[in-house]
């Protein structure tokens, strides 16, 4: 459904938005995807919240709920950026259980490392009475580059780059 949304969008671009997006199109694909996943984050922190709020804790100023809010919306999230990612940003075509277990260690260990700096930012409206919406905001933003620099670094790199790796085996 997204990629058609996608598909009908670019059929509309003028030629030289087009020859833009096709010089660049992994960024913006995953400028895309990584829109969607942004959404869903939020989306789901705010449903977090308003639970959370219904069972008398708040993620505005305690610690605990606002981390569980902040995981659960993460594993989600991620899940969800995983397949993406791999299917229509970075279309790994890889079928070989290692090669799809590889990439799913490197994913969600990259994304591993960028949820502890998420949830240190999320924290910050709990410490220090910070405004929770825009910290959700701003967190998505640093989350999403250096999301984008681990897929296409280590994550889902192209054959010519993983074949001098495998051939040291």
């Amino acid at each position: 459904m997204l990629e058609a949304l996608l598909q009908f969008v670019l059929k509309l671009l003028p030629k030289p938005l087009k020859k833009l997006w096709d010089k660049y199109e992994s960024v913006w694909r995953y400028c895309y995807y990584g829109a969607w996943t942004t959404l869903l984050s939020i989306v789901t922190k705010l449903v977090g919240r308003v639970l959370f709020d219904l069972a008398g804790y708040s993620v505005d100023h305690q610690t605990i709920p606002s981390a569980i809010n902040t995981t659960v919306s993460w594993i989600i999230c991620a899940v969800f950026a995983f397949f993406v990612n791999k299917k229509y940003v970075f279309r790994s075509e890889t079928k070989e259980k290692n090669t799809v277990f590889r990439e799913m260690l490197t994913f969600f260990g990259g994304r591993g490392a960028t949820y502890f700096l998420e949830l240190l930012i999320m924290e910050t409206p709990a410490l220090f009475g910070w405004n929770y919406i825009l910290m959700v905001i701003l967190s998505q933003f640093i989350v999403l580059a250096l999301n984008y620099v681990i897929s296409k670094l280590f994550v889902f790199r192209k054959k010519t780059e993983q074949e001098p790796a495998q051939n040291r085996r």
